[in-house]
């Protein structure tokens, strides 16, 4: 079995923590790149939007795979505690003064 089949059956086996690692990752990021629009970082925020739906991606599928509402239930709300995580990162991440960038 390749590696890559490895990581995907581990992660399906164990989808409500890869969700939550995925959903932390990309709010975060989502949120950066809100950010690099507002202060125009244009090659950053190129980066981050290009970047965004595949870090989403594998958490899409494990929702539609699940045909039991209670099922999609604790995917959603594994992802609402995520991304109360991703939020909080992002903002502690500017207040420190990490991924500011400069005026030009």
């Amino acid at each position: 079995m390749k590696v890559g089949e490895k990581i995907w059956d581990w992660s399906n086996e164990h989808y409500l923590l890869t969700t939550f690692v995925l959903t932390v990752t990309a709010d975060f990021w989502a949120n950066w790149y809100s950010y690099a629009i507002v202060h125009d970082w244009i090659i950053l925020q190129a980066f981050l939007g290009v970047c965004l739906p595949f870090i989403n991606f594998p958490a899409m599928l494990y929702f539609f795979e699940h045909d039991s509402t209670l099922e999609r239930f604790k995917i959603c709300a594994v992802g609402a505690v995520a991304m109360m995580f991703g939020s909080t990162a992002m903002l502690l991440m500017i207040r420190a003064g990490y991924g500011v960038g400069k005026a030009m």
